[in-house]
């Protein structure tokens, strides 16, 4: 099955994998903490040198194509999830900024490996199937991922916080 990627190609995949294992922890564990910057600054360098890669992968059609347009956006997206994160002082809000970010370049990723999956597994012939393949993937990931990052985003800041049972002194009443 891999046999036939080139050098690049083969650093692409095993990249954009890694990101989808990385993400998906991220995703269920914590978000504070060592870990998660670990974890996060290993997705944020993998997807980077992920999405490079990808720019210099042309076999597919034999020149710029939909897929490096994703990559570049799928960067700027990085891109923009990580400012907030170096400002100092942190811009209010900076976490719920983060998240929608980087949230979204995860879907990326995703994406493109659910079209290589179905592209794999289906009898696709020609780039136009490929191409519609690619479209329904799409589709269906940002659905599911809309409702998800809306589902799990973190309050804004300064939202108040639920009270009741804790009093000020953190015991319960």
């Amino acid at each position: 099955m891999i046999s036939h990627l080139s050098a690049v190609g083969i650093v692409h995949a095993v990249l954009a994998i890694l990101c989808l294992v990385a993400g998906l922890i991220q995703f269920l564990r914590p978000k504070r903490g060592a870990g998660h910057r670990a974890r996060g600054y290993f997705y944020v360098y993998a997807m980077l040198a992920s999405d490079g890669a990808s720019l210099l992968l042309y076999r597919f059609t034999g020149h710029f194509n939909v897929f490096h347009v994703a990559a570049i956006v799928n960067f700027t997206l990085i891109m923009l999830a990580i400012v907030p994160l170096l400002r100092t002082p942190k811009p209010s809000n900076w976490r719920r900024t983060h998240y929608y970010f980087i949230a979204w370049s995860y879907v990326s990723p995703v994406s493109a490996g659910l079209t290589n999956l179905a592209t794999r597994l289906m009898p696709v012939r020609g780039w136009e199937q490929v191409a519609l393949t690619a479209l329904a993937a799409s589709l269906v990931t940002v659905v599911i991922a809309s409702m998800l990052i809306r589902k799990y985003q973190p309050p804004e800041d300064g939202a108040a916080l639920p009270t009741g049972l804790v009093e000020q002194n953190g015991v319960p009443s």
